[in-house]
């Protein structure tokens, strides 16, 4: 089984070699400005969308009958968008206003409690065990 730093490691081990073949000098300026340009572009990308994946759980945690809602109502305003009349539109606005109010209030957060990223682990790895199960179960 191939773990995830394997590949990295063998494509920098391959991207040094073929460096030192092709321009016979040691790639450390390139090397550095790969690491701080696309590598922590990524890194931003990933952590951005990870935080804003935890803050969702935080948010529907605090009142997830009217998070449903909300996201029911979003979900089937996309899904008329191409059919809906602006007095329609108007309605689902006042209707989702509504709802926000049911929704708590609070201040944006910048860091996220060890109660919400141990849930966020805990609803991976219970995922990932549920697929290993129905994929041995399935599986001949």
């Amino acid at each position: 089984m191939i773990l995830i730093d394997e590949p990295l490691m063998f494509a920098f081990v391959a991207f040094w070699i073929i460096w030192m073949v092709i321009f016979k000098t040691p790639p450390g300026q390139w090397l550095i400005r790969l690491c701080e340009g696309p590598l922590m572009t990524f890194a931003r990308y990933i952590d951005f969308h990870v935080m804003k994946l935890a803050a969702f759980f935080v948010w529907v945690s605090t009142n997830p009958v009217a998070a449903m809602r909300i996201k029911g109502k979003e979900v089937k305003l996309k899904v008329e968008q191409p059919s809906i009349t602006p007095e329609k539109a108007v309605e689902y606005e006042r209707d989702l206003e509504e709802i926000h109010k049911m929704q708590p209030q609070r201040e944006p957060m910048v860091r996220l409690n060890i109660g919400t990223a141990l849930l966020l682990i805990l609803v991976f790895i219970a995922l990932y065990l549920l697929s290993m199960f129905i994929g041995r179960w399935l599986a001949p």
